[in-house]
C-alpha cells in the first residue's frame, strides 16, 4: 500500500506526518519511507547525514536501481534525499514517461513492504506527480491557519487529472488538520471551514501545535519516539489508528 503525503503549500506538516506515521506503522508493519523533496527534511528528521549517502532518490529518478538507495534507520527502511534532487527536474525535462519513473521503480520492491509512505515537496511539480502516480492513496495535511483552503481546490483538481489523464486509481485517504491551537479563534474557524467544505474527507484526528515537534526534529527523531507522552505524539498515535481503521489493516 503506497501513500503520498501531499500539499503544495509549505509548512503544513507533511514531513512530520510522514515521519511519525511511518515510525508508528513500523511497529507492526514493514515500512519504507521515501523522501522525494529536494529539501530532504524527512532525511534530516531521522538524523541521517546527507553527505554520507552514496545513493539517494536523485539517483533513482535518473538511473533507476532503487534497491541500492534504501538505507535503514531505527528499524525503518528509508530512501534519503538531498539538494541534488533539485537539478533532476531539469535533467528529466523531455524524457518520455517521466511521470512513471517512481511508479516503475516502486513496483519492483512493493511486495517487500506493507506500507510505502512518500514525503512530497511543497509544489505540484514532476516529483509530486511521480509520487501521486505511484500511490494508492494521498493524505493531505492542512495547517490550521487562514488561507488553509487556498490551493486545496487546485490540489484536488490535480488528483482528478492524475486519475483521468495518467490512468490511475488514486484515492483520497483524507485531510488531517495540523498545527491546531484550540485556544485561538482563528484555528477553530479554519477547522470549521475545512470541515464545511470537505466534510466527508476530513479525518477526526487533529494534530496540535506543539513545540516538542520542533525539539524532536532537531534531535533527529520523530516526536512519537522522542517524547511519547507529548500531546502531538498522542495525536499521531490516534491518527495512525484512524488510518488503519479506514484501510482495514491491523
Amino acid at each position: 500500500m503506497i501513500i503520498s503525503i501531499a500539499n503544495q503549500k509549505g509548512g503544513c506538516g507533511k514531513t512530520t506526518t510522514a515521519a511519525n506515521l511511518g515510525a508508528l506503522l513500523a511497529k507492526k508493519h514493514r515500512v519504507l519511507l521515501v523522501d522525494i523533496d529536494p529539501q530532504g527534511n524527512l532525511t534530516t528528521h531521522f538524523g541521517i547525514n546527507k553527505s554520507d549517502q552514496k545513493r539517494t532518490i536523485y539517483d533513482v529518478m535518473l538511473n533507476g536501481r532503487i534497491e541500492g538507495a534504501i538505507i535503514q534507520k531505527d528499524g525503518i527502511d528509508i530512501i534519503p534525499s538531498t539538494i541534488d534532487l533539485a537539478g533532476a527536474e531539469v535533467e528529466l525535462t523531455g524524457k518520455i514517461g517521466r511521470e512513471y519513473i517512481l511508479d516503475n521503480e516502486l513496483k519492483r520492491i512493493a511486495k517487500r513492504y506493507d506500507f510505502i509512505i512518500i514525503d512530497t515537496p511543497p509544489s505540484l511539480g514532476i516529483f509530486t506527480i511521480n509520487s501521486l502516480v505511484a500511490s494508492d492513496y494521498v493524505l493531505i495535511p492542512v495547517q490550521a491557519e487562514f488561507f488553509a483552503l487556498e490551493g486545496l481546490t487546485q490540489l484536488m483538481r490535480v488528483l482528478e487529472l492524475v486519475n483521468s489523464r495518467l490512468s490511475r486509481n488514486l484515492k483520497l485517504l483524507g485531510m488531517v488538520m495540523t498545527m491546531f491551537n484550540s485556544r485561538t479563534r482563528s484555528s477553530r474557524e479554519v477547522l470549521e471551514d475545512v470541515r464545511k467544505h470537505y466534510s466527508k474527507n476530513v479525518l477526526k484526528t487533529v494534530i496540535p501545535r506543539n513545540v516538542t515537534i520542533t525539539d524532536s526534529t532537531m534531535a533527529g527523531s520523530p516526536v512519537v519516539k522522542y517524547r511519547k507522552n507529548a500531546p502531538a505524539s498522542k495525536s499521531y498515535v490516534a491518527l495512525t489508528k484512524e488510518i488503519e481503521r479506514i484501510l482495514k489493516v491491523k
